[in-house]
């Protein structure tokens, strides 16, 4: 007979079955090598160190040649980028698992995870408008916007910034597409309820043609003649990952309880 009870180390996570079956709900505000976005998790759990997860991704993405020049009117401060055709909204919806390689034994400890998610994705694209002027028998007429177009330079036009964020919503493009996402995850959270992770890892996506964002052919924007738009993807990423753990079972309780209340 075991006349000793059973010792805990201070801040020891229980590892009781139970823990087993909680699900994650997380946000995750996520730098990427061409922008930066957001990510929605629901991580449903299949046994003590796997989850299935499904994910939304938003991203805003930008090419690597970008460059900001300011406003040709001398009294203003405004930037913009110089041939720069579309804004790029990029939303990925991906099904995938969860293995954790290294549990947490205490609550000041790290777990550490792998994950992978695919799916489909589909890229936006906004065209920009610019705040516009030209030149008419030595007098400016006030400035209008218009969509961007290769030809002002050479005729005379003068770009005096960017247009409303708002306009040319109207006139969104979709590209679809897919993508594969792999990653780590490292999760330093002191309390076993809440999520506080950071991730890293890279994501491969490929559409159906190039993801216009830049006018390579502008030749006064700057831009080489040889750069080109991409169709073809590779991106890294790193997140902070935060949320809560749901124990689906102890919901059920709590509407059962309400229930029986309201009765």
């Amino acid at each position: 007979m075991n006349c000793f009870p059973a010792i805990y180390a201070q801040g020891e996570i229980d590892l009781q079955s139970k823990v087993f079956f909680r699900n994650e709900w997380s946000l995750a505000a996520m730098l990427n090598s061409n922008g930066f976005g957001a990510n929605y998790r629901y991580g449903k759990r299949i046994d003590a160190t796997n989850k299935r997860l499904y994910e939304v991704d938003f991203a805003y993405m930008k090419d690597p040649k970008e460059s900001k020049s300011y406003s040709q009117d001398q009294n203003s401060l405004a930037k913009y980028v110089d041939g720069k055709k579309n804004l790029t909204f990029d939303f990925r919806f991906g099904y995938g698992k969860q293995h954790e390689m290294f549990r947490k034994h205490d609550l000041g400890g790290i777990a550490v995870r792998y994950f992978y998610n695919f799916g489909p994705s589909v890229v936006l694209l906004k065209p920009i408008y610019y705040n516009v002027s030209k030149f008419l028998h030595g007098a400016r007429p006030d400035p209008e916007p218009l969509k961007y177009d290769p030809d002002w330079q050479a005729n005379s036009i003068y770009i005096l910034g960017r247009a409303s964020f708002f306009k040319g919503f109207d006139e969104l493009k979709p590209i679809p597409g897919a993508f594969a996402k792999f990653g780590f995850n490292f999760d330093f959270s002191r309390q076993d309820r809440i999520v506080n992770a950071l991730e890293t890892g890279i994501i491969a996506e490929g559409f159906i043609k190039k993801v216009e964002i830049m006018d390579f052919t502008c030749t006064n924007s700057g831009l080489s003649n040889s750069a080109k738009n991409q169709q073809f993807f590779l991106i890294l990423f790193v997140s902070y990952r935060f949320g809560r753990i749901v124990d689906p079972y102890e919901v059920k309780k709590k509407r059962e309880r309400t229930m029986e209340i309201s009765y």
